[in-house]
């Protein structure tokens, strides 16, 4: 499957949906400032992630933007609130619609425990 960047009401549509995967994952990543996303650990993982997750041949991924600085400061961010992400990027393994594991900042560089989290 390729890397979707869809916005969130789609999102949970598309990780339960009739045609959806077993397993699929979202990865939460910083928005989108000036050509670049504004989060450096971010930036850091974005190869990784499109290595791991872009192609036909894929596991099935979608970006959730977690908004700008200012809104993922904010204790009620919807990333915060609906998923307990409390660090970016944060990638969680979604079985079911239900959160069965996660990788955080650079763990998702860590070769090892990537692919574990992919079996």
């Amino acid at each position: 499957m390729p890397l979707l960047a869809n916005p969130f009401p789609h999102v949970m549509n598309s990780l339960n949906g009739p045609t959806s995967p077993p397993v699929s994952y979202l990865v939460f990543y910083s928005d989108i400032i000036n050509g670049q996303m504004w989060c450096p650990d971010c930036r850091d993982v974005e190869q990784t992630v499109k290595n791991t997750f872009d192609g036909q041949d894929k596991p099935k991924a979608i970006i959730y933007w977690v908004g700008p600085v200012s809104e993922w400061r904010t204790p009620k961010n919807k990333a915060r609130v609906d998923w307990n992400v409390q660090s970016i990027p944060t990638i969680l393994r979604i079985e079911n619609g239900k959160e069965t594991a996660r990788l955080v900042e650079d763990e998702i560089l860590d070769k090892k425990r990537l692919e574990t989290f992919l079996q």
